[in-house]
């Protein structure tokens, strides 16, 4: 059975603070890249399996899928728009797609609230509010209502405002 992890990117630095023009420019943040690091640690030590990593192709989402990649070095990885930006119909259907070609686990890197949305939906529950590189892991049908939840994780570092 397929699991998907619903992860939120790591803290980021501000556009002024990076000196960048807009909002899909911003990087992680040192304590971002912290955060990351031990939620990858987690999934890997809870014997998560992923076999794809799907992430937004905001800096920020993608650096946490690329920190995400050197635990999951067997995963393969893309940049869908959608995971950015829906709307959720579309996002809801790259989720699907991707469930239904794997054999073990799925990862999606985005952003809040879309990934909380799209988790609620799944497991029929009140939306999620996820921490920097916090995650809801999934396991069931990818239909409304019908998947079960596994876990939903906050890591220890993610103290602070969210950003």
């Amino acid at each position: 059975m397929t699991e998907i992890v619903f992860l939120r990117h790591g803290r980021a630095l501000g556009t002024l603070e990076a000196g960048v023009k807009s909002d899909s420019e911003r990087p992680l943040s040192p304590l971002g890249e912290k955060e990351a690091r031990e939620t990858a640690e987690h999934l890997k030590t809870a014997g998560f399996r992923a076999e794809l990593i799907i992430s937004s192709p905001y800096r920020r989402a993608d650096s946490t899928a690329q920190i995400l990649r050197v635990f999951f070095p067997e995963a393969s990885s893309r940049k869908s728009s959608v995971i950015a930006d829906g709307p959720a119909d579309d996002m809801l259907e790259a989720v699907r797609s991707a469930a239904a070609s794997a054999k073990s686990g799925v990862i999606i890197v985005g952003h809040q609230p879309l990934l909380g949305s799209i988790a609620a939906f799944l497991t029929g529950s009140a939306p999620f509010s996820l921490a920097p590189a916090g995650f809801i892991r999934i396991s069931g049908s990818v239909n409304p209502g019908k998947s079960s939840l596994v876990e939903f994780y906050s890591p220890p570092a993610a103290k602070g405002p969210s950003l």
